[in-house]
């Protein structure tokens, strides 16, 4: 192949991915404003949670852990647009980002009710989603349990000295 042909060849396919990828960003726009809004609330309970169980909190440390969630959302964010773009199904990008976006939430509730001293069941959260989505669509839960949502946390013992919690082997 000569140059020539190949600026030839390289110049549509370019275009074609750059007008790509733009159409890609602009679709990423609107959902990044929760994403950030969801990074500030796990950092926030996040370190209360650390310090809940006497953990000692660097800020290095919460940068650098911050810094990481954000790159992952925003490689989530340009998963979820391009699949969408891609395949023309906008619901392709509410169902991956939706699923993210409900762990995050998941992990942030359980956060802040450690530093309450409960504990959130996953099992008892999975099955209420499902009961409430069997009441919307007419399907019958009964005989589903949904238990208690929240429960208390079994106490830990803590060293009376520094205040951390002794692990327990």
């Amino acid at each position: 192949m000569t140059e020539e042909s190949a600026l030839v060849t390289q110049g549509p396919v370019s275009v074609a991915l750059v007008t790509f990828l733009q159409a890609a960003v602009l679709r990423m726009i609107p959902y990044s404003i929760p994403a950030l809004f969801l990074i500030i609330l796990d950092l926030l309970y996040g370190t209360r949670a650390a310090r809940y169980r006497g953990e000692r909190v660097r800020i290095s440390s919460a940068i650098r852990r911050t810094a990481t969630k954000l790159f992952s959302y925003i490689c989530w964010l340009v998963i979820a647009s391009t699949l969408a773009l891609s395949f023309g199904r906008a619901w392709i990008e509410w169902v991956v980002l939706g699923l993210v976006y409900v762990n995050e939430l998941a992990s942030i509730v359980s956060n802040y009710l450690e530093t309450k001293g409960l504990e959130l069941s996953m099992k008892t959260l999975f099955n209420w989603i499902l009961n409430i989505f069997g009441q919307k669509t007419s399907i019958n839960t009964e005989g589903m349990d949904v238990g208690d949502l929240v429960k208390p946390k079994p106490q830990q013992a803590r060293d009376l000295k520094t205040g951390r919690f002794i692990k327990k082997e």
